[in-house]
């Protein structure tokens, strides 16, 4: 018979539980910086011919509503804007993931707490509150899934997650909560076959659509809609869907649980990589050893006889197009990323079309860069951990140049500092919000806590 205290009630019980104020000032500066990230990142998705599409889905679906969809103007329910912009977050592959897990937690969380903070008028210390509890369960989680399951487990814990923080949000009692987490579990998982297609963000779109739909339903507001409360621990719920044996030899008790729930948050330890680069987190350290020999050896690209580039096979399983073809493979490639940064500096959005990646400068450069997979992992047991990179150059005069690089900026190790965050949200949001609205929100996703009403806030985000 399982414990009345079980893993369910402890989670609900922690998301419910945790006050403002028993957030550190780490947790609180990293999560307002994660938001902003996202916001940033959503903005620059809204300028995406996808977007379009799908913001048109999401009215046609959702209708006109309280909640906005970021960067057009528009404003839908809940669970529709929760999905566009989960979606749009998501689809430059520019947004935050924890370290060594794997997940991306703003894409599920963000839309969520934005659209209903903004349908109920919340004041920014809630929604601050809810968005890092809400992070905090899908990390926890996520760090529970094993690797051969991850696709599935990780697109789960992120609903989840969401579903925690739209029913600390909403005011959810404990059976509610519980009874919402049971509808999360139920969520589809993540998929790796549309790795390069915009129906891979949908996928996070969807967990947050999912948190949304869990805990609106589960508020008695609409009567009584029952799910197992028991979700995570019970036969055939969350633990014995993906947890994978031979990876996580032992399951934590929810007493052991309980204890890692916020001690530390997982934003802290061990921490969240805000990007630099739109594209897969595994090429950045390549990225960053390029531009260090850019730098430092002031390097003509036409001068490059040959680069060879060493990772480990871990870092290889996630770059996977050798020749890209178009502008969402390259982001999954080293030898475009190394080409690309070598012609141009840092990688920006731009570099990221499918005529960039066609460009015969590009394409020559590119016939150049040689892949080798032979580096021993940093830590067989975590592969997410290996992703060292070291770039050789043979130059034409004969030197041959070389850098290797272990962590790469925009880790917890090298994070982006406050200017690098404000430029960020400054250029992917230029060509959307006038510079009044685009100072006025970096202002006050600073000062968060100490805003009364974020419906100003989301509807400049608009546009």
């Amino acid at each position: 018979m399982l414990s009345p205290m079980g893993h369910t009630q402890l989670i609900a019980e922690f998301a419910l539980g945790t006050p403002f104020d028993g957030l550190s000032g780490q947790v609180v500066s990293i999560s307002k910086d994660m938001m902003l990230n996202a916001a940033a990142v959503a903005l620059a998705g809204a300028a995406q011919p996808e977007a379009l599409a799908l913001t048109r889905f999401a009215q046609e679906m959702g209708g006109n509503g309280k909640c906005t969809i970021v960067g057009m103007g528009l404003r839908t329910s809940p669970v529709y804007a929760a999905l566009a912009n989960g979606t749009m977050v998501h689809l430059l592959d520019f947004d935050d993931e924890v370290v060594d897990r794997g997940i991306h937690l703003s894409s599920a969380v963000f839309p969520v707490v934005m659209a209903l903070g903004e349908m109920n008028g919340y004041a920014g210390k809630d929604v601050l509150t809810a968005f890092a509890v809400g992070c905090e369960v899908a990390s926890k989680l996520a760090g529970l899934v094993g690797p051969g399951l991850a696709t599935n487990g990780l697109g789960v814990a992120a609903a989840i997650g969401a579903t925690m923080a739209a029913g600390r949000l909403l005011g959810l009692d404990q059976e509610e909560m519980e009874n919402a987490l049971g509808i999360a579990c139920g969520s589809g998982g993540w998929s790796r076959a549309d790795l390069v297609f915009p129906s891979r963000p949908l996928q996070h779109g969807r967990a947050a659509m999912n948190g949304t739909m869990a805990v609106l339903l589960a508020r008695r507001t609409f009567g009584r809609f029952e799910s197992s409360r028991q979700g995570i621990e019970a036969p055939g719920g969350f633990l014995d869907c993906y947890i994978d044996p031979d990876s996580a030899p032992s399951i934590p008790d929810p007493e052991a649980l309980l204890s890692q729930l916020g001690n530390p948050f997982d934003v802290v330890q061990p921490g969240v990589t805000i990007k630099p680069y739109p594209c897969e987190s595994a090429g950045h350290t390549t990225i960053d050893a390029v531009l260090q020999l850019v730098q430092q050896y002031r390097i003509d690209p036409g001068e490059v006889r040959s680069a060879r580039v060493t990772v480990s096979p871990a870092t290889l399983q996630a770059m996977v197009y050798p020749c890209p073809q178009s502008g969402r493979e390259a982001r999954f490639s080293l030898t475009y990323l190394t080409a690309a940064a070598l012609l141009y500096g840092a990688p920006l959005i731009e570099q990221f079309t499918d005529s960039a990646v066609q460009d015969p400068p590009v394409r020559e450069l590119m016939a150049r860069v040689m892949v080798d997979a032979s580096m021993k992992p940093t830590s067989e047991s975590r592969p997410l951990a290996s992703q060292a990179s070291t770039v050789t150059l043979d130059m034409v005069d004969g030197r041959q140049l070389g850098h290797r690089v272990d962590v790469p900026r925009g880790h917890p190790e090298l994070p982006l500092d406050r200017d690098d965050l404000e430029a960020k949200f400054l250029y992917c949001s230029r060509y959307i919000l006038p510079p009044d609205h685009i100072e006025g929100a970096v202002e006050q996703f600073r000062d968060l806590e100490n805003v009364r009403d974020i419906t100003g806030l989301a509807s400049i985000l608009g546009g």
